[in-house]
């Protein structure tokens, strides 16, 4: 009860001087960010590097790639997205094979669907993903080897305008045994990095 005393007397009091000094109170109005990044669409362009490694023979395929994405932003917690990438400039590492059956310089390529929560600190925003796709590599030994499944991420974005964003992140993309008919009992790793920018319409 005490506590509620004090409020009004200190609210009397702020009204009182407001009075003498003939100015009046001036509410701070607040901007519902929440209310600005929910409801919206978005489409994204980014560069970055593909990697794709066999523990076991320490081959390793490489290619620069050039991503689109387009996400839609649920709440201002999560988002849904879709991306797809493609690689050029492969190179490829013969690791411990002495005598490789094939110098690798196909095309490599991603794509997934992810579930994107996200925690935002004014400007700045962490987000992880969490969803499935596929990564393909074209014309290996004869055929394309592909393989599907779980993929997640993390990454982080910085707003430069209400439209404009940076961002950059690195994405799990296969991390198993048994990649298609290229590696039946060896583990193969499919990582890849990406820098971008986004725009929200």
């Amino acid at each position: 009860m005490s506590k509620v005393v004090v409020a009004v007397l200190a609210f009397g009091t702020l009204a009182v001087a407001s009075a003498y000094a003939g100015g009046d109170i001036v509410p701070v109005e607040t901007t519902p960010a929440v209310a600005e990044e929910t409801g919206v669409f978005y489409g994204g362009l980014g560069m970055g590097q593909l990697s794709v490694k066999n523990d076991f023979s320490r081959e390793e395929i490489d290619a620069t790639m050039v991503e689109l994405s387009l996400g839609y932003q649920v709440s201002s917690y999560f988002a849904v997205e879709g991306r797809y990438a493609l690689g050029f400039n492969t190179t490829y590492d013969q690791g411990n094979i002495v005598n490789p059956v094939q110098i690798y310089d196909g095309k490599v390529s991603h794509w997934g669907v992810y579930f994107k929560p996200q925690y935002t600190m004014g400007d700045f925003s962490l987000y992880g993903l969490l969803g499935f796709g596929q990564v393909r590599l074209n014309d290996l030994l004869g055929g394309n080897a592909v393989e599907e499944g779980f993929q997640w991420g993390l990454g982080g974005s910085y707003a430069v305008t209400e439209h404009w964003n940076f961002y950059g992140e690195y994405l799990w993309l296969y991390d198993d045994k048994g990649f298609d008919y290229v590696a039946k009992q060896a583990n193969v790793e499919v990582n890849a990095w990406t820098f971008g920018v986004q725009y929200r319409f």
